[in-house]
């Protein structure tokens, strides 16, 4: 009976065992097998005349080097990595590199990819720089430029032993690798994010890259009233960072940098977004302003400068008091002469709620943003004094205030919660829901008799019926109110002069 209850135990003890043990192997991830064992790099691509797979033996056979790197990331963080391997350009020597080459795409084994030129790469030189994290009161203030002094030079490399956080070559191991390291450009620059862990695939390509957008100012220069702080912006806002200079000289990665936190963090940083990504200004004087995107994988854009022109708004009196200046009349404005809105857009100009452009344009038919409009309204409507919500999208922007004195007015709402879309350009119904609002129009109906009515948004359909109705706003002459389509600057000055017109 002993036996039987000892074979019992035996028995349930070794069933326990394999619970635990596939408990334990369940908890292992792909990443953790990967980097226990062995791996194959691929290096290949029609940039590359003798396409190759290397062991991790094979790259350690080849001549090893050591590094420690300075790297911010987009949060922004400031962080030491330390690597040991392969050299980047002995690994292309060993494949052949063409002299066509042009791009370099990293694919890593879970098929997280990413894409540098090989300019930004191999010709512009990177560095580590020892004190990168001077003059930051935490590790964590990856917006406040460190230390320059005694840069040294820096070489990418295939890591195959590596650690993240420290600058101490004891501390690495094989975990992460094999892991792409690289320098910065400037002590600024967010490389971190470029650190492609389990690397497993190199392709050398020989497409011409492509060229980043070019930067967007709001407002766009012109004449502008003192104070006015200028938000810049590109097409995505995250690893393509924008850079600018206000002295008229041509910005680099070495001038200051606008978008500090890419726009995947702007809702976990809702709280300090403004600080970081902080609008330009305040313009007093007669400003210009250069700016360039600047990122992985593609070509520079191009330089976009707009001038902003200051107007006097007032003067000291003999006793300290402010004293009005007498109204001037509006700029003149050789683009609109003979244009439908000109007796509309003069007038608004004239109020100083919109401005014309340093060359004497107004540019009628440019289309305007969320932010442009929402700010327009809550000049001509005297909301300045209100405050109200601030969207995590709108806490850097210029036009911060309005927007929350429009959303505090009840003129307008956001996307969401958090999110305004302040440069996206505004629609025709979402102009005409800010207008019905701001005029506190009557509902009349949503019925307009456009042939396209029914493509009118359910939450627009009240306040379009309203503007349509009371003659704020009309259609085409193809009998159609294209509702979403995009509003121009000519068309917001025409019904903002109509819906005052309702007061």
């Amino acid at each position: 009976m002993r036996a039987v209850k000892n074979k019992l135990l035996y028995v349930l003890l070794a069933g326990a065992f394999g619970v635990l043990l596939f408990g334990v192997l369940t908890m292992i991830t792909p990443q953790d097998v990967f980097a226990a064992r062995d791996f194959q790099l691929e290096v290949t691509g029609d940039g590359v005349a003798n396409p190759g797979v290397f062991t991790r033996d094979q790259l350690a056979e080849m001549q090893q080097h050591q590094q420690v790197y300075s790297a911010v990331n987009t949060w922004p963080t400031k962080k030491w990595y330390t690597g040991a391997g392969v050299q980047l350009r002995d690994l292309f020597s060993a494949v052949g590199i063409k002299g066509n080459a042009t791009m370099i795409k990293f694919t890593s084994n879970d098929g997280y990819t990413t894409t540098l030129t090989l300019k930004e790469l191999l010709v512009d030189k990177r560095y580590c720089f020892p004190y990168f994290k001077d003059d930051s009161g935490t590790d964590s203030d990856g917006n406040i430029a460190g230390s320059t002094a005694d840069a040294r030079p820096v070489e990418p490399i295939v890591a195959l032993v590596s650690v993240e956080g420290s600058d101490n070559p004891a501390y690495m191991s094989d975990l992460n690798t094999p892991l792409l390291m690289l320098g910065q450009r400037a002590v600024t620059e967010q490389n971190g994010n470029l650190f492609v862990k389990y690397l497993n695939k190199i392709e050398v390509l020989t497409d011409d890259p492509p060229r980043w957008d070019t930067p967007r100012a709001n407002p766009e220069g012109g004449f502008v009233p003192a104070g006015t702080m200028v938000a810049l912006s590109n097409e995505n806002m995250d690893d393509d960072k924008v850079y600018y200079t206000t002295n008229g000289s041509t910005p680099t990665f070495n001038s200051p940098m606008y978008n500090w936190i890419a726009k995947r963090w702007w809702s976990a940083r809702a709280d300090v977004l403004g600080k970081y990504n902080k609008p330009i200004g305040p313009i007093n004087q007669d400003t210009v302003i250069k700016a360039v995107t600047i990122g992985p994988g593609k070509k520079d854009s191009e330089v976009a400068t707009y001038t902003y022109k200051v107007a006097a708004t007032g003067q000291a009196g003999e006793e300290g008091e402010a004293e009005e200046v007498e109204k001037k009349e509006a700029p003149s404005l050789k683009d609109v002469s003979g244009h439908w809105a000109q007796r509309h857009i003069e007038t608004l100009v004239t109020t100083g709620a919109i401005g014309g452009y340093p060359d004497g344009t107004f540019k009628p038919n440019k289309s305007i943003s969320r932010a442009e409009f929402a700010g327009i309204l809550v000049k001509t409507f005297k909301l300045e004094s209100r405050s109200g919500k601030i969207f995590a999208d709108t806490a850097g922007h210029w036009a911060k205030e309005q927007i929350a004195a429009a959303t505090a007015g009840g003129i307008i709402n956001g996307y969401d919660d958090s999110t305004f879309g302040p440069d996206d350009l505004i629609t025709r119904e979402q102009m005409a829901v800010m207008i019905f609002k701001a005029a506190r129009l009557a509902s009349i109906g949503g019925e307009t008799g456009f042939a396209d009515n029914g493509s009118i948004s359910p939450w627009a359909k009240q306040a379009v019926g309203a503007v349509v109705q009371n003659g704020i706003m009309s259609g085409y002459p193809d009998n159609t109110i294209q509702p979403q389509g995009r509003a121009s600057r000519a068309e917001a000055a025409t019904v903002i002069i109509k819906a005052l017109a309702k007061q």
